[in-house]
Formats: structure tokens, sequence, C-alpha cells
């Protein structure tokens, strides 16, 4: 998710490490018999007000019992604080980790497989009550590592005033959506006005964007072997889709930079804005009168194959392995807290985070909610192809759509190339640390 510039701390991530845990002591509950559980997230934006709800409804369904103390920091120092503090054994007993990293963490022994804690502590986690491919992508080396709480993807948000005002729909497809956005730019510059069809900020959230256009034009982020696999005709193809918009059908000024996009489309200076569910509630509080539609088929002309499908993350908890016995009553007591915050999930829903648990899905409260499940079908996110070494094989991508955004002369094989030429590096290094 974007990177919070301002660190939001409800306890201070260092306060109260001189007393932790050491040696190979197992972790019981105190002498009242209430366990208090550590927990960890990087969530400091409008989903972070809605965990704070979570997690006091369920202190507060098991008082006396369990209690959750939270922590969470940006999520910059939040990735920190996990690769320092783990392996000195001063993390905490629950975390929250990206889903495209876990594998990552599996592999570094930050992690320790879950499926202990799901077979000594009696509560019924099944793995088949959650989204199946996020659940899959939680396997390493056949050991399930973490459980989803969420999937959270981009969509495209639309103005439904100036599509009412051009006597317009919700486009399905990118036809339709260069079409819609042509027609009202010409139209409101006829009447002396500046509102542009799909503004695009040439840093975020392009990295999304350019992975759904790759998907979209049957392309892969890696190969079987963890290797870049984007340096091809699909990988070419994709930027193009994306650069085009910009630079040939010219319905986004150039080189806007990050939030840009985002402010034009709320003071109604656009008809489209493409961001991540998670913005859902900052929509509704700009006031805008807005629609969401899933961008499926936004990158391409329907072409066979992936072109419906939506790139997707997840926010999973995990356990730290930090060199010590724990004991089962505290991994009872884990488990109940991510069923519950799993079950209870549609709460969740209302921060733009649609629920991994298939049992929250199926609530009425979830079914009842405007807009969250406007993103797109389940079966059409995607999760990240599965590595541990994801990050170093796809991430230097990133920059080299920036500069497609913003230059018009960009050469994609050039680019393309030169991303990977920087993968290949970051894999071996990272391989030849583990």
């Amino acid at each position: 998710m974007k990177k919070i510039i301002s660190l939001i701390v409800l306890t201070v991530l260092l306060v109260g490490l001189s007393a932790c845990r050491g040696g190979t002591t197992p972790i019981d509950p105190d002498d009242e018999g209430l366990i208090s559980l550590k927990y960890w997230n990087s969530l400091t934006g409008a989903d972070g007000d809605v965990m704070r709800q979570l997690i006091a409804q369920f202190n507060q369904t098991h008082a006396g019992e369990i209690q959750v103390v939270e922590t969470f920091t940006n999520e910059i120092d939040y990735y920190t604080n996990i690769n320092l503090l783990i392996p000195q054994g001063r993390g905490p007993d629950v975390m929250i980790m990206h889903s495209y990293l876990v594998q990552s963490y599996a592999n570094s022994g930050i992690l320790k497989p879950i499926d202990e804690y799901l077979s000594v502590s009696g509560v019924e986690v099944n793995p088949n009550d959650y989204i199946e491919n996020v659940m899959n992508s939680l396997y390493f080396e056949n050991d399930l590592y973490g459980i989803p709480l969420d999937i959270h993807t981009v969509g495209m948000y639309y103005n439904q005033d100036l599509l009412d005002k051009y006597d317009l729909e919700a486009p399905t497809n990118r036809n339709e959506m260069l079409a819609a956005s042509k027609v009202v730019q010409e139209g409101e510059k006829a009447l002396g006005n500046t509102v542009w069809g799909l503004p695009l900020s040439i840093a975020w959230p392009s990295e999304w964007l350019y992975t759904a256009s790759l998907y979209q034009h049957n392309g892969l982020e890696i190969d079987n072997e963890g290797n870049p696999a984007y340096n091809s005709v699909a990988g070419a193809e994709a930027l193009k889709a994306l650069a085009d918009l910009i630079h040939v059908e010219k319905i986004s000024p150039t080189n806007l930079s990050v939030d840009q996009d985002l402010f034009m489309f709320q003071s109604g200076r656009a008809l489209f804005h493409m961001q991540g569910s998670w913005m859902l509630n900052a929509m509704k509080e700009s006031g805008i009168n807005f629609g969401v539609a899933p961008i499926s088929q936004m990158f391409n002309e329907g072409s066979e194959g992936y072109h419906n499908l939506i790139p997707a993350r997840s926010h999973t908890f995990v356990v730290p392995d930090q060199g010590e016995e724990v004991s089962d009553a505290r991994k009872e007591a884990v488990m109940t807290f991510v069923k519950y915050l799993g079950d209870n999930s549609a709460l969740w829903a209302t921060a733009g985070q649609i629920p991994a648990s298939n049992i929250a899905r199926s609530t009425q409260a979830f079914l009842d909610l405007e807009y969250i499940s406007d993103f797109g079908a389940i079966e059409n996110f995607r999760v990240s192809a599965q590595s541990p070494y994801f990050h170093e094989a796809f991430s230097p991508v990133y920059s080299r759509v920036t500069a497609a955004l913003s230059n018009a002369n960009y050469s994609s094989s050039q680019l393309l190339t030169a991303a990977v030429e920087e993968a290949l590096q970051l894999l071996q290094e990272a391989r030849s640390r583990n």
C-alpha cells in the first residue's frame, strides 16, 4: 500500500523492549490468566482507524482472557523494525505482512510456519474458508506461513456527475474508457473548462497499473525459476498500453507527481482516477459524487487469456520466529485473534479492504456495503507470482515504468533490458545470502 509519510504511532515500538523475552523459557499467560498479545502492523491511514475498532471489539469480547496490545508504524519503518528486532527476540506474537513478502521472510527465517499453531490451538481456522489463490501464495516449501486478512486491489473511480452530464455510462473496457474520456475533455474545453479523462501520476500507483497491463497482455512478472519474465513482447505491449494513455491518447497531462491525479479527480477536474481500494474512504470524505469500476479490460482490447485479471495483494497474519518456545495457550490466543478478525472483517471492508474470508464475504453486513464489490470479481484478482525473491526480480521495473510515462520517446526495449539487468544483480546478491 502507498507509503505514508507521516508517522502515526499508537505504542512507541521500542518502549518496554528492555523487558523483552529471552532464552528458551516458554511464553505463558501471566498469573491472572490473562494472555497479553503483542500485535504489529503498518496500518496508519483510514484503514488503521478501522483496525483499531476491530481490536477494541476483540479485547472487549475476550476481556479477562486475551488482551491485544497493538503497535503500528509507517510501512518503511515497519519492515526496518521487523528486520532489526525480530532476530533479537524483540518482536511481537503476531503481525501483519504483505502477502508478496511472506515467502521471502519465510526463506530468511524471520517467520515460523503457522501450521503448528493451527494444529495445537483447537481454533477452527480452515484454509478452505479463504480465497484460494491468496491462501496458496502463503505456502513456502509445503509449509503454511500465514492466514490472509484481506485482498486489496486497484479500481477505476469515476465522476458520476460528468458521466450524467454527457449521457455516458461507466466504461467496461478500454475503448469505452478512451471514448468517454475524449467526449468529456472536448465538451468541457468547449465550455472553457480544463477537465482530463484519466490523469496519471508517473510514480504511483504506476507499479500496480503496469502489473495490471502485464497480466492483461498475458505477461508474467517472473518465470518458474523466479527470474524476471517481463522483458518480453507482452512486457513491452503492457508498457505501451499504459504510456499511450499519456503520450498517444492524451487523456492525461504529462509529468504529474504523486497525488496530483488524485487531487484533480477529487476537485472535479478529471473523469476517471485509477487508485487503490484503500482510498475508498478518502473518496467518500471528499464529497465527490463517484462510482467504482474494475480495471479488468482497461489495458488491452479484449485479447484471449488474462484480459480480465487485476493485480491484488493481501494483508496477512504471520508469526515471527524469535528462537524461543511458545506455549500452547499462547498459540491458541494468537489463532483466536486471527480467526476473530477474519470472521468479522466485514467491518474491515468499510476501509476498502475486501475480506479474504469467505465467511465474512457471505455476511449481510458485507453484502450491504456500497462500492466494495465494484472493484471486480474475486476470481479475477491475482496475487503476485510466488518466489522468496519476488521483490528483487520485479521491483526494478517500477522506475522504468516511470521513465516511460515521463518521456514520449522512451525505448521499451532499453528500459526493460535495464530493469532485468538490475534484477539479476539483486537476485544474485539475495540468493548468495541464503
